[in-house]
């Protein structure tokens, strides 16, 4: 639905979305994803090789993909040489940030810690649209990001008061893993407005050529000799990160890419951090302290900040 139209000073029509319905995708993903730490968390604590929840989470999403392509349109499937070269390159990327890196952060942190952290991507991302995709972020979005990064040091303090010491080890793997989906949103946010790749086709090779990244790294250091001894309880938790937090998760994500920026999108994904806060003081008893709910409060006003806002799209003139 249009709102209205004005030009812009180069002469391009803007058109203003009038509906919030476009940011439901990306709220659904958010909280999808929130349950991911607490199950990341939980796999952690029953000593499982994250390179192999890794791994296997990329199979359980390619095989899906693979069967909805082949069965909407088969020349999904088709890339030319010059996209296999980027989709292998930001595969190795993003997917050794987001699945790997990220469980690997929560062997070191807490929950709300590693949540945290990780929701720096929003002020990467914000800045790689203007690089990337060409949409500088607006100064809602600006102030949004800044309020998600506050509400990220004041819940990290309590790392620096002693509560909880900030492995350097964990925090590295984290950081990576905010570079990656920051990559992430970008990439697909890229696509969806050029169809340089088309979204599906992303979406599909991402994953499929992860497969292969993961399956090379875990070769050369953790070796596969844990795979046959995984328990049932493993294998649950690995079904719902790989299923529904994942395939579901970022289905509706890459969905919500095609009507609102990246910048905005990742700022509204800042539910997760609610979500797994809330999910992580339930079922593994680890209630967030004080500085983390008010963190969180600055993050919901962000969500509410950019969510209130309606999203532009250029249109050149005719």
């Amino acid at each position: 639905m249009v709102g209205f139209m004005e030009r812009n000073s180069k002469g391009e029509i803007l058109l203003e979305s009038n509906s919030n319905l476009d940011f439901l995708p990306i709220l659904a993903a958010g909280v999808l994803w929130g349950t991911m730490s607490p199950a990341g968390k939980q796999l952690a604590l029953l000593n499982t090789d994250m390179l192999t929840v890794a791994f296997l989470r990329t199979i359980l999403m390619s095989v899906p993909v693979a069967i909805f392509l082949f069965l909407r349109d088969r020349d999904l499937f088709r890339i030319s040489r010059r996209q296999f070269i980027f989709l292998v390159i930001m595969s190795g990327i993003t997917i050794s940030g987001i699945y790997a890196g990220f469980f690997f952060s929560l062997q070191y942190l807490s929950v709300s810690m590693t949540i945290v952290i990780f929701f720096s991507h929003p002020l990467i991302t914000a800045i790689g649209s203007a690089l990337i995709t060409r949409e500088p972020p607006t100064k809602y979005q600006i102030f949004a990001a800044a309020l998600t990064i506050i509400g990220v040091g004041i819940t990290a303090l309590k790392g620096l008061s002693g509560e909880e010491i900030i492995h350097i080890r964990g925090f590295f793997w984290c950081i990576f893993s905010a570079l990656a989906m920051a990559l992430y949103s970008l990439m697909g946010r890229l696509s969806a407005k050029t169809s340089f790749v088309k979204q599906p086709t992303l979406f599909f090779y991402i994953q499929f050529f992860g497969i292969f990244w993961m399956l090379l790294i875990k070769s050369a250091t953790t070796g596969w000799s844990d795979l046959p001894t995984l328990q049932w309880d493993q294998l649950v938790w690995v079904l719902h990160i790989s299923l529904i937090g994942s395939l579901l998760g970022y289905s509706l994500y890459f969905m919500g890419l095609r009507k609102v920026t990246a910048a905005t999108a990742s700022i509204v994904s800042c539910i997760e951090i609610i979500t797994a806060m809330s999910l992580s003081a339930f079922f593994l008893h680890q209630p967030p302290y004080p500085g983390e709910i008010i963190g969180g409060i600055f993050i919901i006003l962000a969500i509410i900040m950019v969510s209130g806002k309606r999203a532009r799209t250029t249109v050149p003139l005719q």
